[in-house]
């Protein structure tokens, strides 16, 4: 279980990471219109639609979660200025996270904490079994 969550900790941390290494790099940044902003099942953002004037025409697509998370606040109808990857255009995340990303998102946390606990559980109890063994020797 530990290497399972330690595994999901770094498909949540690699790909934004990625992601905003690339944007700051070759990344433009334009005004893009809100299309769609719902909330998920815990009232949190959803998959947030965007509309932008790309390098080949207008660009309708999702906002890139970076860590497991959406962008907050967005309303439909609305201007929030994005930076997106001019050779795949639906690589996009607002300005904003890519200068600033947020430094921990919940399942990044919620994934380090568990790793630690559960390997610590599974170092325990291998040292509990093996003293039980060799007590019955």
């Amino acid at each position: 279980m530990a290497v399972i969550t330690f595994a999901a900790f770094l498909v949540f941390v690699l790909p934004a990471r990625s992601l905003v290494n690339d944007l700051r790099s070759r990344g433009v940044s334009v005004a893009a219109e809100v299309v769609s902003a719902p909330k998920n099942k815990y009232g949190g953002a959803g998959n947030v639609k965007v509309r932008f004037a790309g390098p080949d025409g207008e660009v309708d697509t999702e906002l890139n979660d970076w860590g497991g998370e959406r962008p907050e606040g967005l309303r439909e109808g609305t201007a929030v200025l994005v930076t997106y990857d001019p050779r795949e255009p639906t690589r996009v995340l607002t300005t904003d996270w890519v200068e600033d990303p947020p430094t921990v998102t919940l399942p990044m946390f919620v994934t380090a904490v568990l790793t630690p606990l559960l390997l610590g559980g599974a170092v325990a109890l291998v040292v509990r079994r093996r003293k039980l063994l060799k007590t019955r020797s």
